[in-house]
């Protein structure tokens, strides 16, 4: 492994071609994506024997197959006569998988099962061994079904290294899917990935009339800022709200702490600020009111239950001086009870904090209690210029709860879908005019600071691929 050190000092710069150029995309598809594990699928998504997800990389095909109850397989997704691609996207093969081509034939553990005509075959070409699917190695974990093109891969557990742990009292096994799209937005796949793993973006992109909750310092005292989720698409600077302190730092300076392992990093809110937040009596008149708005907010971006908003509407009195988060903190807790889910294990600094694990290479997301908005970056083909964005929406049910069936949604172009939620639509509006600026003669590369430590954290990953064996720049 080349070392790369040198190169991530706080004040060294990170070049643009990594973004831009194909000979580096070209780079990654060789060095870096056969090497890594990928996240291919949720087990809800493959739940029956001969169930199967088609999980794409490049121009990489691979296919995941639930064999029976306890095991799950992937293979290569090409037919070994002529190379046909045996199953797209997602569906259910019942006993086989059959090459739609010519009908040669598989049983789940990748067996030849029939071979048409076998006697005009030379019996040189025909052997057994050679004729079943080529396997791809697999892991689980937390419900996820992971992969790797790897010949002699890490075991999974050790790859994920603190993720597990640091996830684990969320017992997102036990999520289920909601929601799930996929868009084709306007950057650089790690430029995608580098805007949800900071908050540095936070008070330019997201703190514009908005209603939602936080703390903020003016004077040396803390003092109610409505801080949460975004209302608006784009920026009103006649709205922007004051969130800075008294020495003028912006949120996700004083908010946030960031922490960066040897593979993947974290940001999570300062837990102090979460549990001391502004009381329902400073957002309005009517603390219930103002309860249930909020609560409303969340939920459009899956952060809040309905069975909250139906328990909080259920309530006589809501008290005005009871801290925000704190209230929210309980109705989730009474609410998850109620439906047999337990989150006594839990801290209150943690229930409903926005807890992001960057887990290399391509995954990112906040996590709370009862909820995971999980995103996904991959390369579009042979553009840097574009990736492809998975958004899936995790949900914890109650033991009577009905969970509903997903399809998965796909839009061209992620402008012709009005249901993004306001914040994750503000970032998407931000992509291209990044990847453009990246273009410019004038730019040359990028300059990160504390916030930004993740990202930086995460390209000196890419690197420790990519430059291994030299310079992938054009």
């Amino acid at each position: 492994m080349t070392a790369t050190h040198a190169r991530y000092t706080e004040s060294a710069l990170i070049s643009k071609q990594r973004y831009i150029s194909a000979d580096w995309l070209a780079a990654e598809y060789e060095r870096l994506w056969p090497r890594v594990w990928q996240m291919a699928c949720r087990l809800e998504q493959i739940p029956r024997a001969g169930d199967f997800h088609e999980y794409r990389i490049g121009r990489q095909s691979i296919l995941v197959v639930r064999e029976n109850e306890e095991s799950v397989k992937a293979f290569h997704n090409a037919c070994p006569h002529r190379a046909t691609r045996i199953c797209s996207g997602t569906g259910n093969t019942d006993d086989e998988l059959r090459c739609p081509f010519h009908g040669w034939a598989w049983r789940l553990d990748g067996s030849v099962l029939e071979i048409p005509d076998a006697d005009d075959f030379a019996p040189e070409v025909l052997s057994r061994k050679d004729l079943r699917l080529r396997e791809v190695h697999v892991g689980l974990w937390g419900g996820f079904v992971f992969v790797t093109l790897a010949e002699n891969p890490e075991p999974l557990l050790d790859y994920l290294g603190p993720v597990v742990d640091g996830l684990a009292p969320f017992e997102v096994d036990k999520m289920r899917l909601i929601r799930n799209r996929t868009t084709v937005m306007d950057c650089n796949w790690k430029v995608g990935l580098a805007a949800f793993n900071e908050a540095y973006h936070l008070e330019a992109t997201h703190i514009w009339d908005l209603s939602g909750y936080a703390t903020s310092r003016m004077n040396g005292a803390r003092r109610p800022a409505r801080v949460g989720v975004a209302l608006a698409d784009k920026p009103n600077p006649a709205k922007r709200i004051d969130v800075r302190d008294t020495e003028g730092r912006t949120p996700g300076s004083y908010q946030f702490l960031y922490e960066t392992f040897e593979t993947h990093n974290k940001m999570r809110n300062v837990p102090e600020l979460v549990t001391e937040s502004a009381p329902l009596g400073a957002m309005g008149d009517d603390p219930k009111k103002a309860a249930v708005e909020m609560l409303r907010l969340q939920q459009m971006i899956s952060l809040a239950h309905q069975d909250d908003i139906d328990y909080v509407e259920a309530l006589d009195d809501v008290p005005g001086n009871v801290p925000s988060v704190q209230f929210f903190t309980d109705v989730r807790r009474k609410v998850g009870a109620a439906g047999g889910v337990d989150y006594s294990h839990i801290p209150d600094e943690d229930m409903l904090a926005a807890i992001d694990y960057c887990i290399y290479p391509n995954l990112v997301g906040p996590v709370s209690a009862g909820n995971w908005i999980l995103f996904r970056f991959r390369p579009n083909g042979d553009d840097p210029d574009t990736c492809l964005y998975d958004v899936m929406f995790l949900h914890r049910f109650g033991d009577d709860e009905e969970v509903p069936e997903v399809e998965h949604e796909f839009y061209a172009r992620w402008e012709d879908h009005d249901g993004w939620g306001p914040t994750i639509g503000q970032d998407l509006s931000n992509m291209g005019h990044v990847q453009a600026g990246l273009h410019q003669t004038s730019f040359e590369a990028l300059r990160l600071n504390r916030q930004e430590a993740g990202v930086r954290n995460f390209e000196k990953f890419v690197d420790s691929y990519v430059l291994a064996d030299g310079d992938a720049t054009a």
